[in-house]
């Protein structure tokens, strides 16, 4: 069913939340679709590939996959978020990512979070997820369903359009860690230290808890941090924070509090220092500089 935004004159977006998702009309046209399994055991086939899996997982298809159901155990449960790209992206539909050749680095950047719908990097779009990851993915699926709901101010996509970003950044680190183990073995100090930060960047992060993550101390870690990625383990977390906060800046209307919030900053002064030192302007004027314009219907990042 489509969703039509009630505070922009009824606009249709480009995003649908299904909270009880039944697979009967699975996948869904003209949309890439996350399904996150909360409950129950499923065996199925995608794109002839068979599965038996049991909760939680997540799938990732497009509306060309093959997909079929031999067994759904009758305490299944699952919701499903349907989107076309543009959504997440103005500059992105099914032409553009088929061809592939974006001249913008945010356009890339999001063009490979829908590679996994796309089956691209050897991914098959099926994703078994840890318990701690799966708390934080259901959690901002829950939340995107209670934004779809209740469209409580201006802002309500731009929020959607995050959360959906931090799931797919989150099965993104999945991926690359089950891959980094399949070429490697086994995974450095270094390794373990980046994943932590890549998927708890939005907390408060000590470096004894990046530490105790990687199993070594901090004069050992920071050095070969620092071999690796040409900076410390503290001064890379603030960059990456920084260069998320630049993205939502540019792409959103969250307001600077709601932004610190996000990147784990227990002060907005502090973010706002902390931004103006490694940027050379404050988040105001960053965004002031750099909004992303709306095309003619109306699509962009920007809340």
């Amino acid at each position: 069913m489509p969703t039509y935004d009630r505070l922009r004159d009824n606009r249709q977006v480009l995003l649908e939340f299904i909270p009880n998702e039944t697979l009967e009309s699975y996948p869904y046209k003209d949309r890439y679709t996350l399904t996150l399994f909360t409950q129950g055991k499923l065996q199925f086939q995608l794109n002839g590939e068979n599965f038996t899996l049991t909760a939680p997982f997540v799938l990732c298809v497009n509306q060309d996959d093959s997909f079929k159901v031999f067994e759904k155990g009758f305490d299944t449960r699952c919701q499903s978020v349907a989107f076309h790209p543009k959504f997440v992206n103005s500059s992105l539909d099914y032409e553009t990512l088929e061809i592939n050749v974006f001249d913008e680095l945010e356009d890339q950047h999001d063009r490979d979070m829908m590679a996994y719908f796309n089956h691209r990097y050897e991914c098959n779009g099926v994703f078994t997820l840890p318990a701690s990851t799966y708390l934080r993915i259901s959690e901002w699926i829950k939340l995107i369903g209670v934004e779809s709901l209740t469209q409580s101010d201006w802002s309500w996509t731009c929020r959607i359009r995050r959360y959906l970003l931090q799931t797919m950044y989150l099965l993104d680190d999945i991926f690359m860690e089950q891959w980094r183990e399949e070429q490697n073995g086994k995974k450095s100090s270094v390794d373990k230290a980046l994943d932590y930060i890549h998927t708890n960047y939005y907390s408060c992060i000590e470096l004894s808890d990046v530490c105790s993550v990687s199993g070594t101390n901090r004069t050992k870690l920071n050095k070969e941090f620092k071999e690796r990625t040409g900076t410390t383990v503290i001064n890379y977390l603030s960059n990456y924070r920084i260069d998320i906060a630049k993205r939502a800046l540019t792409h959103t209307g969250l307001s600077l509090n709601e932004l610190a919030d996000a990147l784990g900053y227990r002060y907005e002064s502090y973010f706002i220092k902390q931004f103006t030192k490694i940027v050379g302007c404050t988040p105001t004027e960053y965004r002031q500089q750099n909004s992303v314009k709306r095309d003619p219907h109306g699509w962009s990042l920007e809340g």
